[in-house]
């Protein structure tokens, strides 16, 4: 009786843990299955390998398109690069030839003011008989040549000119080719998403454990067909184990954080245990039930309620704790400050 107003005492207590349900982000054939219940697993080591043959094959595929597309881009760099080219040597040559042509013009401008002029001074020579009608007759036929000739340069620069002009539009076929370009890098962009997803998928049909652990049980056997989401095995960290119990409201006044506990095994009777209060309870567990239990007839039997308690349970070498295990506990009550 002493020792009941000194601790409180739950029997009906068991080790519990955090249960990992590995499951598959994949549909497809279980080609592999490494692992079986009770083996010590690392954090990333293979679960279970699912078909892969089809999303090589598929990757393999996109591969194909995206060495394709980068032939493609590198073709058309050439082509621009050779077209740019060509424009460049067009541009330099033609502009050499508006050059000599405006040079012919300036060439055929100054043969026209001297003509002009010679004919200017004969004419009045010409009227005072000190020039022959032969001399002024020649010097006219000479100026019509030079206007000739002027107007034949102005037609030829002109025409050098438009023709200049039109090689410095052919730039917009290295416009087109570029835009092509564009289209192309849009391709890639898309295809390398998708390659990028394919390689997911195939890390994806390779379980792993997300955890240092033990495996509780395994699901699915070598051959079998999981479907995308569907458990594979169940595992928990060995070291992230504690106690849980269910303490009665009339003795939680007695139980505070932090408080110590003795903690008996059912699994290894002659070995003491220890550990403390980690957390109390916000609500009783007649919260959680499946069914509620409202009193509509007014009959009403008063039962005592309990609340979870959370507690941590000390490691001691050669006795491993596992999930489930039954144990019971005994929750030292503080002494009342005088």
């Amino acid at each position: 009786m002493k020792h009941r107003t000194s601790h409180v005492l739950e029997d009906d207590a068991r080790i519990t843990t955090d249960l990992i349900a590995v499951a598959s982000r994949v549909a497809g054939w279980v080609t592999e299955v490494p692992i079986s219940q009770g083996q010590l697993i690392q954090e990333k080591s293979m679960i279970a390998l699912i078909d892969q043959r089809q999303s090589k094959l598929k990757l393999a595929e996109l591969e194909a398109q995206r060495a394709e597309l980068d032939t493609q881009k590198i073709t058309l760099q050439s082509q621009i690069k050779l077209i740019v080219s060509q424009i460049d040597h067009r541009i330099k040559v033609q502009s050499h030839k508006v050059d000599a042509s405006a040079s012919e013009v300036r060439a055929t401008k100054a043969q026209v003011r001297l003509k002009r002029s010679e004919l200017k001074r004969l004419r009045p020579l010409a009227r005072r008989k000190i020039a022959s009608s032969q001399a002024l007759e020649k010097a006219e036929i000479e100026l019509q040549n030079a206007n000739s000739h002027q107007a034949s340069a102005v037609s030829k620069l002109q025409a050098n000119k438009a023709r200049l002009l039109e090689i410095e539009s052919d730039r917009g076929q290295v416009a087109v080719l570029q835009g092509k370009g564009a289209e192309i890098d849009a391709k890639r962009l898309t295809l390398r998403t998708l390659i990028e997803r394919q390689y997911l998928d195939i890390e994806d049909r390779k379980v792993k454990s997300p955890i240092n652990g033990v495996v509780d049980k395994v699901f699915i056997d070598q051959g079998e067909y999981v479907r995308q989401g569907q458990r594979i095995a169940l595992i928990h960290n060995p070291k992230n184990i504690w106690v849980e119990t269910n303490v009665r409201e009339t003795e939680l006044r007695h139980v505070i954080v932090d408080a110590p506990v003795n903690i008996a095994v059912d699994a290894y009777p002659d070995q003491p245990f220890s550990g403390k209060v980690l957390r109390v309870g916000s609500s009783a567990t007649s919260q959680f039930a499946l069914l509620p239990n409202p009193n509509p007839s007014g009959n009403f039997t008063k039962i005592s309620q309990r609340v979870p308690v959370k507690i941590s349970i000390d490691a001691v070498e050669g006795k491993p704790l596992r999930p489930g295990m039954m144990v019971e506990v005994e929750i030292v009550i503080p002494e009342p400050e005088r």
